[in-house]
C-alpha cells in the first residue's frame, strides 16, 4: 500500500504564515524616516543712509545710520531701528556724498540779482553757496523788474532709502531758531517740498501703489506738532538684484523762506538775521 504523507503543503502553509507575519512586522516599521525641513524668512527691511555727521564735525558719507525692521509693526507706527544712530542728510549740489552743513559755517546765503536788464554776474569763490568777501559781482542795470532774491537751492539736501518692502516717511520739525529781524518768523515761514528720484540702476519708484509725496505738507508748520507723514509708499525700492547703492532711491527735501510774494523767497523788507530748524525723518510702517 502506498502511503502518502502531505509534507509540502504543510511546509507551504508554514511558509505562507511566516511571510504574513513578516509583512505585518514590516508594515509596522517600514514607514519610519529622517525628516528635513528647509525654511527661510526674509524680514521686511528698510535702510536709510546719508552722512555720519555734519560737515563741520568731520562727517563722511555714505553711511547707513538707520536699519529698520517692519515685521509685525502695525500700520502708522514707527519701525524699530536696530542701529539707532542719528545721521544727517547729504549735499544735493556739489557732487558725491558730502554731508550737509549745520549752518554754522554759512555766514551769508548767496543772493541772486534777478530781472536786471544787463550784468549782475556773481562769481562764488571757495565756499559753495556762501556769500562773502571772496566773491565778486559785476555791475548790473536796474529797471522796474530788478530785484534781489535768495538762491533757494542752498537748502536742498538728499538722503537715500533702500528697501525690500513698502514704507512711509514721517518728518518732525523742531528747534526753531531765529535772530535779529527774522525773530518775527516761525515754522510756517519756511516752505517745504519733498522730491524724490531714482538713483541706483536696480531701483524703482517706491511711490507706485501709494500716494507718494503728501502735497498738503508744504511748510514746516505742518510738521511742527509731531511726526507727520510726508511720503506714502506703495512698494520696495529694490527692482532687480543689486547692491544697496544700486537699489537705492533718493529723497530730496527743499526748504526756502516764504515772504508772501509768489516766486520770491526773500525781500529786503525782511531785514537781516537767521532762521533755522531741525527736521527729523523716520521710517514708518505703511
Amino acid at each position: 500500500m502506498t502511503k502518502v504523507i502531505y509534507i509540502r503543503p504543510l511546509a507551504a502553509a508554514f511558509l505562507s504564515f511566516g511571510v504574513f507575519l513578516l509583512f505585518i512586522f514590516l508594515g509596522r516599521f517600514a514607514y519610519g524616516a529622517t525628516v528635513d525641513r528647509p525654511f527661510f524668512r526674509a524680514a521686511a527691511i528698510v535702510i536709510l543712509f546719508g552722512g555720519s555727521d555734519f560737515a563741520e564735525n568731520g562727517g563722511v558719507g555714505p553711511v547707513a545710520t538707520d536699519f529698520y525692521l517692519l515685521d509685525n509693526i502695525p500700520s502708522g507706527q514707527a519701525a524699530p531701528d536696530i542701529i539707532g544712530g542719528d545721521g544727517v542728510t547729504l549735499e544735493y549740489f556739489g557732487g558725491g556724498y558730502t554731508p550737509t552743513s549745520d549752518g554754522t559755517a554759512r555766514t551769508n546765503e548767496v543772493l541772486r540779482i534777478e530781472g536786471q536788464p544787463n550784468g549782475g554776474v556773481l562769481t562764488n569763490v571757495a565756499d559753495f553757496n556762501v556769500l562773502d568777501a571772496n566773491d565778486s559781482l559785476t555791475e548790473f542795470g536796474i529797471d522796474n523788474d530788478t530785484d534781489l532774491d535768495m538762491i533757494s537751492y542752498y537748502r536742498i539736501s538728499r538722503f537715500y532709502v533702500t528697501s525690500n518692502t513698502a514704507f512711509d516717511i514721517y518728518a518732525h520739525a523742531t528747534d526753531l531758531t531765529t535772530s535779529n529781524d527774522l525773530t518775527s518768523l516761525g515754522y510756517s515761514d519756511i516752505r517745504y517740498i519733498l522730491f524724490s528720484q531714482t538713483t541706483g540702476s536696480a531701483a524703482q519708484n517706491p511711490a507706485i501703489g501709494g500716494q507718494g509725496r503728501i502735497t498738503a505738507i508744504n511748510d514746516l508748520g505742518d510738521m511742527s506738532s509731531g511726526p507727520t507723514k510726508v511720503f506714502d509708499g506703495g512698494r520696495r525700492t529694490a527692482r532687480t538684484p543689486g547692491t544697496i547703492l544700486q537699489q537705492a532711491y533718493s529723497f530730496i527735501p527743499i526748504y526756502f523762506i516764504s515772504n508772501g510774494d509768489p516766486g520770491n523767497n526773500y525781500d529786503l523788507s525782511l531785514g537781516i538775521g537767521t532762521i533755522g530748524a531741525t527736521i527729523t525723518y523716520t521710517i514708518y510702517t505703511p
